[in-house]
């Protein structure tokens, strides 16, 4: 059976397509990526005052338009289209939804955060277990924070916190200033301050990170800090010294990390603010950037059952 699945994010709108065959003794089903295709729509950025503005929505039809012209000359079995905090979040979201159908023909199922979460904690645990730990997925307008130990999930939340809605609200320029900074800092430790788990600290060690500023994090190790790209983790302290470059005030330090990432521009800062205040804020040493998360989540639970 062949599935494919759209997700659209805040900051990218991304295409997978899987072979899904059945292992025929009682195993889960094997599931072998065909093609990935991302468009970096930046819809967070679009969203003014609590509503999506008319670019933003052009932008999202757009991109929708583009993949699904991509999928459906994969002839997939099954289609699925839903989207994350890009429009659970907009105060317009009827609206949205409504000119998507009318330009594209496709409605889209939105997801709820907790949802989400319970489908990142599925997607990135089936191709990697692991006994304990927290599991991040910093988006473009929220992140989903799971805690979970052998059993599965203890704590599961989705906060309104994510890279590109903290650069929208704070940040005039491109290049966060000082003071920009610390009000995205602010705001990230207050969110995370706020969430009651009773989180012991070899709990949370270890982070398995989801998305896309996950493996800009990695990313960023491997071409600035010498890392291997052979290995898929990297460390709190690492995020600190990945920060000191991308955050400098001094051009000739940051503009190494913007030349390696350029799509990243608007949230880079950000994202790597909110990896350390996360890391802070639940004492954790060590992240794992999954490759597989919320598509391969959806994929299993409504495909695959």
């Amino acid at each position: 059976m062949r599935c494919g699945v759209v997700d659209m994010g805040s900051n990218s709108i991304r295409l997978s397509v899987y072979d899904c065959r059945e292992a025929g003794d009682g195993s889960p089903a094997e599931i072998v990526p065909v093609i990935q295709k991302k468009v970096m729509a930046g819809l967070a950025g679009y969203v003014k005052k609590g509503r999506m503005t008319g670019r933003g929505i052009e932008r999202a039809c757009g991109a929708l338009a583009e993949l699904s012209g991509i999928l459906r000359s994969f002839q997939p079995d099954r289609t699925g289209i839903f989207a994350t905090a890009s429009l659970r979040n907009v105060s317009n979201q009827d609206e949205v939804v409504n000119e998507i159908r009318r330009a594209t023909g496709i409605l889209p199922e939105i997801i709820s955060g907790q949802e989400e979460a319970r489908l990142d904690f599925l997607g990135a645990t089936r191709f990697y277990p692991m006994e304990r730990g927290l599991l991040a997925d910093i988006g473009g307008g929220s992140t989903e924070l799971v805690w979970f130990v052998k059993n599965g999930p203890k704590e599961m939340i989705s906060v309104p916190v994510g890279s590109l809605g903290l650069h929208t609200r704070w940040v005039e320029g491109i290049i966060p200033a000082a003071k920009e900074r610390e009000k995205m800092r602010r705001e990230a430790r207050q969110t995370l301050d706020a969430i009651d788990w009773a989180v012991e600290p070899r709990d949370c060690a270890l982070v398995c990170g989801i998305g896309g500023t996950m493996r800009m994090a990695l990313q960023l190790s491997q071409e600035l800090l010498g890392h291997d790209r052979n290995d898929r983790t990297f460390t709190l302290d690492e995020v600190e010294k990945l920060w000191k470059i991308a955050a400098s005030d001094d051009p000739a330090v940051s503009k190494a990390a913007y030349r390696t990432l350029p799509e990243r521009l608007f949230s880079m800062v950000p994202g790597l603010l909110l990896i350390l205040e996360i890391g802070r804020r639940f004492g954790s040493e060590k992240f794992y950037v999954s490759q597989t998360g919320v598509r391969e989540g959806y994929l299993i639970d409504r495909f695959l059952k």
